[in-house]
């Protein structure tokens, strides 16, 4: 009996994660099999199981992973660019990284013909609740605070509750008919209100780069925390 390299089961895994998450988005968590999933990964029928109970299981992963790549890949991007860890600049990055992933949006927007019964799963809501923009801001504020970049009249609960506010509608908005001179520049509208709400600014010079450090680090822990919980579920 041949025994597998963990190479060969990650490649295995990988091709499984990749096939899933193209079939639901084209045809919904509720059209999907996992049979349909194997057969797309061009692997044995019963190969996603070797790595997942569930078909619940598997597309939880999927979720998880898409939100970790896209606070890793923002972390990366404030570290190379320091002036993006100011509120109005990364609260708007933020958004629309959520936006950019098929499964991070249905998440958000809470996209019942993507992921249909998966929204009512208590882990999907633990990852909305845990990694989703009101739990990531809250860490953020006294950041921002500390730094001296958003004002510090209003407590960081209050400004936390305010951007939440403001999130919230601009995700709504995404399923919303809107008038066309603001569909065109959802984003922009967000950050101006961000920036005038909080009255937003600049950090110091010297305090540029600590400040992205900082922000980059907290991105890149709830990345972790994101991979290391679905780590957990899989079968290795």
């Amino acid at each position: 009996m041949t025994t597998m390299s963990v190479a060969q089961k990650s490649s295995r895994a990988a091709k499984v994660l990749a096939a899933a998450e193209e079939l639901v988005v084209k045809q919904g968590f509720k059209g999907v099999t996992m049979s349909a999933v194997a057969q797309r990964a061009h692997v044995g029928k019963g190969t996603p199981y070797l790595y997942w109970n569930t078909k619940e299981d598997l597309f939880l992963e999927i979720i998880a992973r898409s939100l970790a790549d896209v606070l890793h890949d923002l972390a990366a991007q404030v570290r190379a660019e320091p002036a993006l860890a100011v509120a109005e600049r990364l609260c708007v990055a933020l958004a629309k990284a959520w936006l950019g992933r098929p499964l991070v949006r249905a998440l958000q927007v809470t996209d019942a013909d993507v992921l249909g019964a998966l929204l009512d799963d208590p882990r999907a809501h633990a990852i909305a609740a845990e990694s989703g923009p009101p739990a990531i801001l809250r860490r953020l504020i006294p950041l921002w605070r500390e730094h001296g970049t958003v004002r510090t009249d209003w407590s960081a609960e209050e400004q936390a509750a305010a951007l939440e506010l403001l999130l919230i509608g601009y995700f709504a908005a995404q399923t919303r008919t809107i008038s066309p001179d603001m569909a065109e520049d959802r984003a922009g509208v967000l950050g101006m209100s961000i920036s005038a709400m909080l009255q937003a600014s600049q950090p110091a010079k010297a305090d540029s780069v600590p400040l992205a450090d900082r922000v980059s680090d907290l991105l890149d822990e709830y990345a972790r925390q994101l991979q290391n919980a679905q780590a957990e579920h899989r079968r290795d």
